[in-house]
């Protein structure tokens, strides 16, 4: 980590936060990177073969029945998205790869990548709040 704070300490603005948290923000990120590199999970190609033809019987229906409405829920919120931030979001929260993965992956510059994700995930929080919302007032 102070490589990289060495090596990044040109990039640090101070219009844009203080020192102390440009530090929690790259500790973080070490941290987060050391953490996805440590999870032995392995990534299936085809999840629809982990799903099995049986439904569950654990747990109670009611909660059976909400965790489907949410699924659904979220899909719809999905298909809302452009293609490229769908794309993008599923990488990154479904594949767990970090922003730096995409971009390489996707040969597009990182910053471009952070504010598609970003704007989904903004797009998503609304769409899903005001479901919410909505649910509420019924």
């Amino acid at each position: 980590m102070y490589r990289q704070v060495w090596r990044e300490a040109p990039r640090f603005d101070a219009q844009r936060g203080n020192v102390i948290a440009w530090l929690l923000t790259i500790a973080r990120s070490r941290a987060l990177d050391y953490l996805r590199k440590a999870d032995d999970a392995e990534l299936c190609e085809e999840p629809e073969l982990l799903l099995t033809n049986e439904p569950s019987h654990d747990g109670d229906p009611q909660d059976l029945l909400a965790a489907a409405q949410n699924n659904a829920k979220l899909n719809q919120a999905l298909q809302q998205l452009e293609p490229v931030q769908r794309q993008l979001v599923a990488m990154a929260f479904f594949r767990g790869l970090t922003h730096e993965e995409i971009a390489a992956f996707s040969d597009m510059a990182l910053g471009t990548i952070k504010s598609h994700i970003r704007r989904a995930l903004k797009q998503l929080h609304d769409v899903l709040e005001d479901d919410l919302v909505k649910g509420f007032e019924r």
